[in-house]
């Protein structure tokens, strides 16, 4: 997978999106057609700047709206007319694919923004799709019928089947072939989905009614929103964080961060897992104030997105764990070594006794920043992600997508060493086996069963950073099998190509290295 992903990073992987002259606007703009996995789209000119378009659609969130699509189909397995809301719907893409592709478990969409101009041209986009747009007087208009017109229509009916009684079989058979075909015509319109397209605030929406599924994929950050995301989503609901200020949870702009996230964050080679926990750690203690826990089923990071998806678990007593699992992580400078701060009441005399590192005994002055506090629980659900995986052979998605979702179960599962002489291939078969047959459950870690396997470690580590410099790495597959063998659990890491998640600290990761290292020629 590492060649997918060092293109997703570089910027140079295809985003699969057509794009062609279309005709004018009402307001005499110039439109495009864009098409985006079987959707078509009537947008902008000047469609990827947000700032200056009212129709923003960025063809590089292509992944985003996969792993949305494919977490949305995972969840409808489980129940249908889901209640479904894209809180931000910009061009009605995500809505418009939603109804698409899950059109046989008759989902409940709605799609929602602030402008009206944005939200007349969703309900154009909406329309030229095939879909009719629900509104909100539809159903009283139907039930304003009175009584005596229904008895009258019913009448008129009757002496026209009366009529057609008397006239005997001088009816034209060609003439009720084509009644026919108007009634299954008119029956097929009245049987197309539809969706519903409401001009609101996000917040405002999200305390008038309840959804299964909310997507928040504001421009920015997504804190504002969240208070109103967990105020009426029922348990099991779900809810997807989309965050693009990378300049915030990245720590460029440390005020920001202290702003909008009360936490700290350096620049370092964890950086984007750090982001990931730092999201996270906000969406929980939002939950938290509704009294609701966090089930953690996804974290992915790309290059202009970070996306975070979540279930509800309902009761002070779930809201109470979520919150212990935020804590500080102690970071060293020197070595880049890390590890989370207990969260104890009493004070302790000296944190640097935490880290596993000596550079502090061995170098002067403070070597060691506390950053955080962040979610320090695990990021990532082995099972949804494994059914997700299983989902997306059914769903139009790229392969790109794909390679990301096998990364992202091998990282769940970070297996450990494998007993009865068990080779690579004979595990890369198993996992394969397991992901095309669901049904199947693999036995991990050694466990008894594979629900009850230890969830992932922490954190990641760059092995060419860790690497001596007179000494070449092994290929990445080569170290994951030499960890695994050291007896450790590893396995490759989205955050970075070049890196691996493992249980070993930073001294026990440079030992296998040193070990298993090629000498270079001088």
């Amino acid at each position: 997978f590492q060649s997918c992903l060092l293109m997703e990073r570089c910027g140079l992987f295809q985003c699969d999106v057509s794009i062609m002259a279309a005709p004018m606007s009402s307001g005499g703009e110039m439109l495009k057609v864009v098409v985006e996995m079987g959707v078509t789209l009537k947008v902008k000119e000047n469609h990827e700047t947000p700032e200056k378009t009212d129709t923003f659609y960025n063809p590089k969130m292509k992944m985003n709206r996969e792993m949305v699509l494919i977490a949305l189909a995972t969840m409808a397995e489980e129940k249908d007319q889901l209640r479904c809301l894209d809180a931000f719907g910009a061009t009605g893409i995500e809505g418009i694919m939603w109804s698409k592709y899950l059109r046989s478990k008759r989902p409940q969409v709605t799609i929602s923004d602030i402008k009206e101009e944005t939200t007349a041209l969703i309900r154009r986009n909406v329309r030229s799709n095939g879909f009719t747009v629900r509104k909100e007087g539809d159903k009283t208009a139907q039930n304003s019928k009175t009584h005596e017109e229904s008895v009258e229509e019913g009448d008129h009916n009757l002496k026209d089947e009366v009529k057609e009684e008397e006239d005997g079989n001088g009816e034209d058979p060609e003439e009720g072939w084509g009644m026919d075909e108007e009634e299954a015509r008119q029956e097929e319109v009245v049987k197309k989905p539809e969706i519903e397209v409401v001009c609101c605030d996000a917040n405002v929406l999200l305390h008038q009614r309840p959804f299964d599924f909310v997507h928040l994929d504001p421009y920015g950050c997504s804190v504002q929103y969240l208070d109103a995301a967990f105020r009426n989503v029922p348990k099991d609901g779900i809810v997807a964080v989309t965050s693009t200020d990378t300049s915030a949870v990245y720590g460029k702009c440390p005020n920001v961060t202290q702003r909008h996230y009360n936490g700290h964050i350096t620049r370092s080679e964890f950086m984007r897992e750090m982001a990931v926990r730092l999201i996270l750690a906000a969406v929980v203690r939002a939950a938290a104030r509704c009294n609701k826990g966090v089930d953690v089923l996804l974290s992915v990071v790309a290059e202009h997105f970070l996306l975070v998806i979540v279930r509800i678990l309902r009761g002070p007593s779930h809201a109470d764990t979520c919150l212990e699992q935020i804590q500080g992580v102690i970071h060293c400078q020197l070595c880049q070594e890390r590890v989370f701060q207990p969260n104890d009441r009493m004070l302790n005399e000296n944190s640097y006794t935490f880290l596993p590192c000596t550079c502090h005994n061995d170098k002067p002055g403070k070597t060691a920043i506390l950053l955080g506090p962040v979610w320090s629980g695990p990021i990532f659900n082995l099972v949804f992600l494994k059914d997700m995986l299983y989902t997306s052979r059914g769903l139009l998605v790229s392969p790109i997508t794909k390679n990301h979702l096998r990364t992202l179960v091998q990282e769940a599962q970070c297996p450990g060493a494998r007993k009865g002489g068990q080779s690579e291939d004979d595990y890369e078969y198993d996992s394969q086996q397991a992901y095309q047959n669901p049904w199947k459950r693999r036995k991990t870690d050694g466990g008894e069963d594979g629900a009850q396997c230890l969830p992932h470690p922490a954190f990641y580590y760059n092995i060419h950073r860790h690497c001596s410099k007179n000494k070449d790495p092994p290929k990445m597959q080569k170290m994951l099998q030499y960890m695994r063998k050291e007896g450790y659990r590893a396995s490759r890491t989205h955050f970075d190509p070049i890196a691996i998640r493992t249980d070993a600290n930073l001294l026990q990761l440079k030992a296998v290295l040193d070990y298993y290292s090629n000498q270079t020629v001088s």
